[in-house]
């Protein structure tokens, strides 16, 4: 069901880069709410992971304020942000998968954190597996999988909550026009059951799917997060913003991400299973 309810605002905010110098983000108003799907396009380097990190508390605004879920993030202590995390769905560029464990197991991971038996947690699962034609690959380690499959299956496990908002960092990166057909699906699914969707990526295939499907759309360019019908309006050539910035006076700083260690839940259970 569509909802009205704020999944993410964004109120003036400002980002700053971690080597000093002008500003990665400035002044940047965004809200996305229930059953919208909203995506965000940057050329490297312009700060869409770091933007990621600090929605999910991991880093401190310069400016403004930045609320999920109705939740100022920079007010919350951890253990508020870790039970927070258990409504937000995340699919990190670096994925965080256990290579050692099925397709299937992984996806389930977050059922079980919530307490749920694999049994019951396995059937709940079946509908995100099918969704992203991951049925073939759902008994394989996923260490054994194309880069492609490992996507759609961190795709997977970020929405077999059915999180009330989802968060998902370049998640068509190595899919195909098939497989990126797949993960808009989902995505699709996702907001029409009420999610608000923040979906930020560059390539080819997302965009288009976004705007044949009437995603609203943003850019990151210059510093300003805005809307890309308006950079068309100034003459802007949207291809060439999302160029390698390569010429910034400053080194790029959207590189992955480390996962976060307050926030999501998965890595940590998985490390410290390892480690017994």
């Amino acid at each position: 069901m569509i909802t009205n309810q704020p999944g993410i605002e964004l109120i003036d905010v400002r980002l700053d880069h971690p080597r000093g110098g002008p500003p990665l983000v400035r002044d940047a108003n965004l809200r996305v709410t229930g059953g919208e799907r909203a995506l965000i396009v940057g050329a490297a380097g312009v700060g869409t992971s770091r933007l990621v990190a600090a929605v999910l508390g991991e880093v401190t605004p310069g400016a403004g304020r930045i609320e999920v879920l109705g939740r100022d993030v920079g007010k919350l202590r951890r253990s508020s942000l870790r039970l927070l995390r258990r409504r937000v769905g995340i699919v990190p560029q670096d994925l965080c998968l256990l290579e050692d464990r099925s397709a299937q197991l992984n996806i389930v991971l977050p059922l079980e954190i919530d307490g749920i038996p694999r049994s019951i947690s396995i059937v709940n699962a079946a509908r995100v597996i099918a969704l992203l034609g991951l049925e073939a690959e759902a008994a394989v380690a996923v260490g054994s999988l194309s880069m492609a499959a490992r996507q759609r299956v961190a795709v997977a496990r970020a929405l077999v909550r059915e999180p009330e908002l989802l968060i998902a960092d370049h998640p068509t990166s190595a899919q195909d026009a098939e497989g990126a057909e797949l993960v808009c699906h989902a995505i699709a699914d996702a907001a029409n059951r009420g999610t608000a969707c923040l979906v930020l990526g560059r390539d080819p295939a997302l965009r288009a799917i976004a705007e044949r499907d009437g995603w609203r759309q943003l850019a990151i360019a210059s510093g300003l997060l805005r809307p890309l019908s308006q950079l068309a309006l100034d003459g802007d050539p949207i291809d060439s913003l999302l160029c390698d910035e390569s010429s910034l006076p400053v080194a790029p700083a959207d590189a992955p991400v480390p996962p976060p260690s307050n926030v999501l839940a998965f890595p940590i259970v998985a490390r410290s299973a390892g480690a017994r």
